[in-house]
């Protein structure tokens, strides 16, 4: 091929002007450099010059993204412990709650013979188990529970039926303003007054939901056991006694 592309080089110069001849020989030369050159091997593009296989990442990303944040996923905690002091143990685990972000919903004390307190809590969704190991460490644990629900399916069937029910409203709306009997009005009245109930409670039902998997409840009990000394032991057995005298069947 080098042959024939000199040969054909050397005619046009013999019959073409000398700048014309000058200016064709530069270029037949940079033609045969190419072509010496032409075994150079192919470079592919790296990943990161295609366009698309970025955008099929970041649309993937997008999707998983979507459906983790749709998600509504309640978490509830149970805690019994036994503690030396009840009072004391309330107080710390209130300390707890208010640093993790938490409040009381409610709080039963007795303090009788057999002291013992009942909590009601709740705390962030995401501080619920390092909540419970702070609490655990105040005292023995006796039971403890964790209970993780998926209410995804309840939340969607809750906003579709709240959007029918929307749009039930619509169209009653629409047929109150055009009634022309007065007793027309007054029965879609009572039924746009039954569908308001309805909305409301489950627009209520959804944002309890949207809350519970924020908040997690915790439920605390305490209880602190008396140790009897030897004289109250004594006086225990010597009680147990009398009264198996007297008593012949129980």
């Amino acid at each position: 091929m080098n042959i024939y592309m000199l040969f054909f080089q050397h005619m046009i110069l013999i019959t073409l002007p000398t700048t014309l001849r000058l200016l064709l020989g530069i270029g037949f030369m940079s033609l045969l450099s190419s072509c010496g050159t032409s075994h150079s091997p192919f470079v592919a593009p790296s990943v990161s010059t295609m366009p698309n296989y970025m955008a099929e990442t970041k649309s993937d990303s997008f999707r998983k993204s979507t459906n983790s944040a749709t998600r509504v996923i309640v978490k509830t905690g149970s805690l019994n412990m036994d503690t030396p002091n009840v009072r004391e143990t309330c107080e710390q685990i209130e300390q707890v709650v208010t640093t993790n972000g938490g409040h009381i919903l409610s709080l039963n004390e007795r303090d009788d013979k057999h002291q013992s307190a009942s909590y009601s809590l709740r705390i962030p969704a995401h501080n619920l188990i390092s909540s419970m190991d702070e609490i655990a460490e105040l005292g023995k644990v006796t039971y403890r529970r964790v209970t993780v629900t998926d209410e995804t399916k309840k939340s969607i069937a809750q906003r579709a039926r709240l959007n029918k029910l929307k749009q039930r409203r619509k169209r009653l709306q629409a047929i109150y303003y055009n009634a022309k009997e007065l007793s027309d009005k007054l029965d879609v009245e009572k039924t746009l007054a039954d569908l308001e109930e309805e909305i409301f409670s489950i627009e209520e039902g959804i944002r309890e939901l949207a809350k519970f998997s924020h908040y997690s409840k915790l439920e605390i009990s305490l209880s602190q056991k008396t140790i009897r000394g030897p004289v109250g032991l004594a006086i225990d057995g010597l009680g147990w006694t009398w009264g198996k005298l007297f008593t012949i069947r129980e």
